[in-house]
């Protein structure tokens, strides 16, 4: 039988009302106890890492959980967060954020544009979580230029990647239910899971409402039907609602399995009154893996997924800009047979990107972003520890297809390839049985986004005329990082300190400031030099 558990969510104070749950029939099999391996930046599966990385799971998540991911992870070792009211926050890492921070779901592209702007929301809802790794600094080369300031991947079960249950099957489940007071939020969820140990089904569904947040001063309202005066932040108001089937078949050597998944969400965007924004997201996702295999490759995982996203920012009644992204990943990543003491991988990964913005107020024009990229992550034992060595070489096209709205004429065809490239060394020292070293070296290099390359009009979430440049160069940077940790059983501290240097750094704010015109009677480059550096401490 499974143990209960309280499962609040939401924002605090808040009240948990219903609880880990498990039909009868989980008695009838045993479960199986899976273990606790982080999954990014570890391809070959290893329980010590020398890149710095957060596993965020079981009550731990539950006690953290928020309505949206950055405020989740927020408080994190390295980890804050956007803010653009309670309905879209994205994480910051080391105080990088946008498209320098990958998100993942399930280890593959999330694909929406919730870089794009702060008001945009990731399309994910922690309900249905099963747990949130973040992967800082070097290791996350792995996943592209993109993630040059970290990874978060969000993982659920909604593909189940081992048997949940012996040959005798079962069914197991969980059902969440939670209130919060300062935006009167309520919400559920829903899981159920069967199987044996030659297959697994999962179902999912979620729903949650806020109403506009409280607040102790009376705030000016313009919303129509709204007080002009009111206690609350106007137009902070949302719901959200999905769900998820999925299943896997497995077999002696390996598995294979599939999900799809539908993601709705009506929320207020408070930077303007009358303004509201409609999110629908579906994702389609294939898995597989082979292990054991005889000849010079021993393993083999491919993955596939499909996202077709869609908002809607609406202006009162009246449809105003229409986002859309479409777009297809695979990854695939072999195992190869020992060289020696050597252990590693070699992967394969592809994104295509069909992006547009349709509307007389759209600052990007369509696009369409490629890529294709090949890696490597190789592990040499040592009897001290380990070092390990990454690379990664891409191919990336970002090309403008112009306004797709008649009238608008501010946007140009254009077509940029790049060739980013990316490197890195790291290191594994065991000190004593209770104390380790580690430290990471990277260079990495990330290509223009197609609105850093082709913006062209107001933007006006940010209040802004963005005005992207055609002729950026790829950002260039190089990293290091050095950590040390002691662990006893369950208890563990970690202590990391890293500098971070970019050479081509392109940010809206400094494209503000320093656009190549005359400010002052003085040039300025678009492109500038960034450092940062910091420490962070944890578990």
């Amino acid at each position: 039988m499974h143990p209960t558990s309280i499962s609040p969510f939401g924002t605090a104070p808040q009240l948990a009302l219903f609880a880990m749950l498990s039909s009868s029939a989980a008695a009838q099999g045993q479960e199986v106890a899976l273990p606790e391996v982080t999954i990014t930046g570890n391809p070959l599966g290893r329980t010590e890492m020398a890149a710095p990385t957060t596993r965020l799971l079981g009550e731990e998540f539950t006690l953290r959980a928020r309505s949206t991911l950055g405020e989740t992870l927020d408080g994190l070792p390295g980890v804050s967060s956007t803010y653009f009211g309670p309905n879209a926050s994205r994480p910051i890492i080391r105080g990088l954020d946008g498209d320098r921070i990958r998100i993942l779901q399930n280890s593959g592209a999330s694909i929406d544009p919730s870089s794009l702007s702060f008001d945009h929301a990731v399309p994910a809802d922690p309900l249905t979580i099963e747990r949130v790794e973040v992967l800082r600094g070097p290791g996350a080369l792995l996943y592209g230029g993109s993630a040059v300031g970290g990874v978060v991947n969000i993982i659920d079960n909604r593909i189940p990647r081992a048997p949940l249950f012996d040959a005798s099957g079962g069914v197991t489940g969980k059902a969440d239910l939670g209130a919060a007071t300062g935006n009167s939020e309520r919400g559920g969820g829903l899981m159920v899971e069967t199987g044996n140990d030659r297959y697994a089904l999962h179902a999912d569904v979620f729903r949650r409402r806020t109403d506009d947040v409280k607040v102790p001063i009376a705030l000016a309202c313009e919303k129509p039907g709204a007080p002009s005066l009111t206690r609350r932040i106007c137009n902070s108001a949302s719901e959200t609602e999905g769900g998820a089937v999925g299943g896997t078949l497995f077999f002696d050597h390996g598995y294979l399995g599939a999900s799809v998944s539908r993601f709705n969400s009506d929320y207020g965007t408070v930077a303007e009154d009358d303004v509201t924004i409609g999110m629908r997201s579906t994702r389609y996702a294939f898995q597989g893996e082979l292990r054991n295999l005889s000849g010079w490759i021993s393993g083999l995982k491919a993955q596939f997924s499909h996202t077709d996203y869609r908002h809607t920012e609406f202006e009162g009644s009246e449809v105003g800009t229409i986002f859309k992204n479409r777009g297809s990943e695979f990854r695939i990543e072999a195992r190869h047979a020992k060289l020696g003491p050597l252990e590693g991988v070699i992967g394969l990964q592809g994104e295509s990107v069909r992006f547009s913005a349709d509307g007389e107020e759209a600052f990007v024009p369509r696009s369409k972003t490629s890529q294709v990229a090949l890696f490597a992550y190789e592990e040499l034992p040592m009897d001290w520890g380990k070092l390990s060595f990454g690379a990664r070489t891409e191919r990336v096209s970002v090309e403008s297809l112009g306004s797709g709205t008649e009238g608008v004429t501010r946007f140009a065809s254009a077509k940029r390839d790049f060739s980013p490239g990316s490197a890195s060394v790291g290191a594994l020292i065991n000190l004593t049985p209770q104390w380790q070293l580690t430290s990471n070296l990277a260079h990495t290099q990330r290509a223009p986004k197609d609105y850093e390359l082709y913006a062209n009009g107001p933007h006006l979430a940010s209040a802004a005329w963005e005005t992207g440049d055609a002729g950026l160069r790829q950002e260039k940077s190089n990293s290091f990082d050095v950590g040390a940790a002691w662990a006893r059983e369950q208890d563990r501290v970690a202590l990391n300190l890293y500098v971070w240097a970019a050479a081509g750094f392109d940010d809206t704010l400094l494209r503000w400031q320093m656009k190549p015109e005359v400010v002052n009677g003085e040039k300025k480059d678009i492109q500038s030099r960034v450092q940062t550096r910091g420490g962070q401490t944890g578990r």
